[in-house]
Order: C-alpha cells, then structure tokens, then sequence
C-alpha cells in the first residue's frame, strides 16, 4: 500500500502577509502590555500612596501652609516699612513757587525766584514704623502661629486621607469576599433546584418544594445584586480620593488577631502629644497674642518718613523768566507721633473680645481633650469587641457547615425536608457572611485606633 502525503504550498504573497498579520499580532500585545489603562493588583501601601499624591483636598491643604507661609513673610517685611515712587501734578489758580522761600533767598534776586501755575512733582519717599506698641511683634508671632497651625492641620488632613483609604479597601475587599461567598451560594442553590427540578420530572419530589428552592434562589439572586452595588459605590467613593479614574485589582490582607496590649489602653500622657490637641494649644497661644495685640493700642504709634525729589514747572506769565522751566531739589525726614486719648470705648471692646475668644479656646482645648478620651476608649472597646465576634462567628461557622452537610445528606436519604435543608443553608450563608464581615471589622478596629493615636502613616 502506498501512502501519499498532500501538502498545500501557499503563494508567496499569502505567505508575505501572515508575516504581516503575525508582526500586527506581537505589536499588538507589546501595546496592551504596556496600555495606561491595563488594571494591575494594588497593595494597600500603594493606595496610600497615591491618595497622598493626587488627593485635590490634600493638596488644597498644602497650599493653605504655602499660604501660611507667605503671609508671614509678609508679616515680617512690612516691619522695614516701605519705598514708593512718587509723582504729582496741581495746576494753582496762582502762582506758587518750587520751594518755600526765605527772605534772605529772595533778597539775592527777587525776579529770578521761579514761580508756575502748573506744579510737578517726582520723587521717592520712604515710611516706616518705628513704635506701634508691640503691635508688629505680635503681628508676626500670629502669623508664625498660622503657620504653625497650617502645618498641624496638613498632618491631620493625612491622616484622615489614611484613615478613609484603609476602611474604603477593607470594606471592598469584605464586599468583594461576599460576593464570592454569596456566588458560590447561588451555585450550591441553582444545583439543588436543577435537582429537585429533575426529581419532579420523575414524580419523586412536590410542586412545592420547586417553589421553595425557587424563592431561595431568587432571594440570594437579590442579595448578591445588593452587594455588587455598595462595592461598586465604594470602589468610585475609593477612585475619587485617588483622583484616578480606573481602579484595579486589590491584593488580599492577612488577618492576625491581635488583643490590645495592656499599655495601650492608658492613653492620657499621649493625649497632650496628639497634633489635635496641639491645635487647640496653639489656636489659645493665638487668642493670647490677640489679647497683647489689642493692648498695642494704649500706646503712642511713632512713625519715620522721608522724602527726596524734584519739584519742577514752567514759569508763569507774569514772571521776567516766562515759560522757562526750573526745577528746585527737595529733601525731608520727620517724625511723627500719634497717641489716641480717647475712642470712646472702642479699645476696652476690642479687648474684651479678644478675652473673650481666648476662654473660648481654652473650652475648645478641653472639648478636644474629652473626645480623644472618649474616641480612645472606644477604639479599644470596638477591637475588643471585634476579636469577640471572630472568635465566635468562626465557631458558629464551623458548626452550620457541619448542619448543613448532615441536612444534605438527610435530604439526599429522603429522611429530610427541604425546609431544613434550605435553612441549615441559609444559617451557613449568614455565618459566612458575618466571619468576612468580623474580620475586616478587626481590622477597621485597628485602623480607627491607629487615626486617633496619630500613627496611620507610619503603619
């Protein structure tokens, strides 16, 4: 027997263009390797960091110190006064002359003293304070406290970003860990139902019992659309602190319970380190300042002023020397003073109000104090709760998993009702559901005390 072998031989341009198409093919994936769009995993770290880096009210916040940092600047160069170019123009009714006059200059030559109707004048003149009453220092020591304050706030707006991107990926990655539960659910339901669907077809099982698997179906059908919502709500509300438009994939975080130490339910001497409470310290420090700047006020305010220029014009009709322009060198320095005697309880009301708003702050100090308190208190009580909960939904869970099986197995004898059998599947469900929900909540517990002691960023 003779076995013949076909081969097909493609022409030449056939062959040509599958080179094309396979070079198009490899560009092609070398493209979408490299795509801007392409959805890789991120580590919570890396969420972290891009909220610190594109977050708009962050950088709106580091702008404020920016800002902060100008005006005390500002603050402390107004206390070189200042120099300004000057420059006039007055046209008189009468002849005035350039400069003040004394006899003795107008005896040398009466009718060379120029005169004009049209005065200009050009100069630099320089002003600044000399004594305001301290009102300048303390200017400045306020604008140094804004600073301050701006910088403290910057550091709590992080903190917070920390603390929102951390519960945001938490609770996706505890929505996202549902919806796997609750799909695998739908699942185990969907083959019951094809079961009892079958079994009815051979008239081993009841109309009812088809409805009922039915109505279970649909139910966890509902409630997994009710997941996939909230995690898509969450996962835009976790976009939009990122200032991205994509979000990828998120890798899983382990879950160590931890009980707190000992040490850490004594907070009081760490209290007085947080930069909330620093805040309001330094908002009374502020009040303080205002106080003594009010005082400024019972004081005389000297000034120093100078000026040099030129006062120059054409000269009047009815000098000897008509239309001819002079000009005349003019200097100055001078003191003044200013003492205000009475402003007629203008001074006392300010006074009083900065008082005012210095007790104030010194109510908004405590309030700060008693809420960290309080918040501290709670946090521990939350991760204490939360390690109860895990401790005891996992031996719940274990125990439903078990009913469920022996009800599975019941049924399948025929020893069973599906009533049962649907229960001990829904009890699991929910066990299951509340383990995720523990764990994640373990870790919220953690992440919400971590906020308070002011230590998100470094963990």
């Amino acid at each position: 027997m003779k076995i013949s072998k076909t081969y097909n031989i493609l022409p030449g341009s056939k062959i040509r263009m599958l080179k094309y198409l396979l070079l198009i093919g490899v560009l092609g994936q070398m493209l979408m390797s490299v795509s801007p769009c392409e959805s890789i995993a991120l580590t919570l770290e890396e969420c972290v960091e891009l909220a610190l880096k594109n977050n708009p009210d962050l950088q709106k916040q580091q702008m404020n110190q920016q800002f902060a940092h100008s005006d005390l600047v500002e603050k402390k160069s107004q206390n070189f006064g200042r120099i300004d170019a000057v420059a006039s123009y007055t046209h008189y009714n009468q002849p005035r002359t350039l400069i003040p006059m004394t006899p003795a200059i107008i005896s040398q030559d009466p009718l060379a003293v120029p005169t004009t109707e049209d005065f200009f004048v050009s100069g630099v003149m320089y002003e600044a304070p000399l004594f305001t009453g301290f009102a300048r220092k303390r200017t400045v020591e306020i604008a140094a406290l804004q600073e301050e304050m701006a910088g403290v706030a910057l550091e709590l707006s992080r903190e917070q970003l920390i603390y929102n991107v951390k519960t945001l990926y938490v609770n996706i990655l505890s929505l996202q860990t549902q919806e796997e539960a609750q799909i695998a659910y739908i699942k185990a339901l969907q083959r019951l139902y094809d079961d009892i669907t079958h079994e009815l077809k051979l008239g081993k099982k009841a109309r009812i019992d088809q409805l009922k698997a039915a109505a279970d179906l649909e139910n966890a059908g509902a409630r997994k659309a009710q997941i996939a919502s909230s995690l898509t709500i969450i996962k835009a509300t976790l976009a939009s602190l990122l200032n991205i438009d994509l979000l990828a994939d998120f890798h899983n975080i382990p879950i160590h319970i931890e009980p707190v130490e000992s040490g850490e339910s004594g907070y009081e001497e760490q209290i007085r380190e947080l930069q909330r409470y620093r805040s309001a310290q330094l908002e009374i420090e502020k009040n303080e300042k205002l106080i003594e700047k009010s005082k400024a006020s019972l004081y005389p305010q000297i000034s120093f002023n100078a000026f040099y220029g030129q006062n120059f014009g054409p000269n009047d009709d009815g000098n000897p020397n008509k239309d001819d322009w002079r000009h005349e060198e003019v200097w100055q320095a001078g003191l003044n003073l200013k003492w205000n005697i009475f402003d007629f309880g203008r001074r006392s009301s300010s006074l009083q109000k900065a008082n005012i708003a210095k007790q104030q702050s010194l109510r908004e100090r405590l309030k700060t104090e008693l809420e960290l308190k309080r918040a501290l208190i709670e946090a521990v009580s939350k991760i204490d709760t939360a390690i109860i909960e895990y401790n005891s939904v996992k031996a719940e869970l274990a125990m439903t998993r078990e009913t469920e099986s022996i009800e599975q197995v019941r049924f399948n004898m025929g020893a069973g009702d599906l009533n049962d059998l649907l229960q001990a599947k829904a009890r699991n469900q929910l066990a299951l559901s509340r383990s995720i929900n523990a764990g994640y909540s373990y870790k919220n517990a953690r992440f919400y005390l971590d906020y308070l002691l002011e230590d998100g960023e470094a963990k």
